[in-house]
């Protein structure tokens, strides 16, 4: 079970997490400078985890940063996305990678889908002129990376 404790480095994220999945969808692009933001949380938040805890984390964002490079070399994924996706990983308990991994499905499903029925729509014609909206085939992984953390903090938040 996930202890409250665990959950503050990403509820202390949630900022920069908004900030950069916006920022994806409007210009399909993730700024280094919010990534440096995300890893200045962890660093400042992983004191209250314990020193195993954190290890777990370190290590799930290591393995995920080489499968993500691998993509990245395929050219599957864009640069921005495996860092994001690395860093995202250090904000997951060790004891909720299964539940991430569901967030991040359900995320995957939605981003598009919202997407598609937004450009559908006339009420979104202030937001046409983004990139998400104007690009077909590009998906923005970003949003949907910062959807799954803000739903796996939901989900384990109630079971705190």
């Amino acid at each position: 079970m996930t202890g409250f404790v665990e959950l503050l480095p990403l509820a202390a994220a949630l900022p920069v997490l908004i900030c950069a999945g916006l920022g994806d969808l409007r210009c399909l692009r993730i700024s280094n400078r919010q990534m440096l933001g995300l890893a200045a949380v962890f660093l400042l938040t992983a004191p209250l985890l314990p020193l195993a805890e954190t290890g777990l984390r370190v290590l799930a964002a290591g393995t995920v940063f080489a499968l993500c490079f691998a993509l990245f070399c395929l050219r599957v994924l864009a640069g921005g996305d495996v860092k994001m996706m690395a860093l995202a990983m250090l904000f997951v308990p060790s004891s909720a990678l299964a539940a991430f991994g569901w967030s991040f499905s359900a995320a995957m499903l939605t981003v598009p889908l919202a997407l598609t029925l937004l450009g559908r729509t006339e009420a979104a014609a202030g937001w046409r002129q983004w990139a998400s909206l104007q690009t077909p085939g590009k998906m923005p992984m970003g949003a949907a990376i910062s959807l799954a953390l803000m739903l796996l903090l939901i989900l384990q938040a109630g079971r705190v």
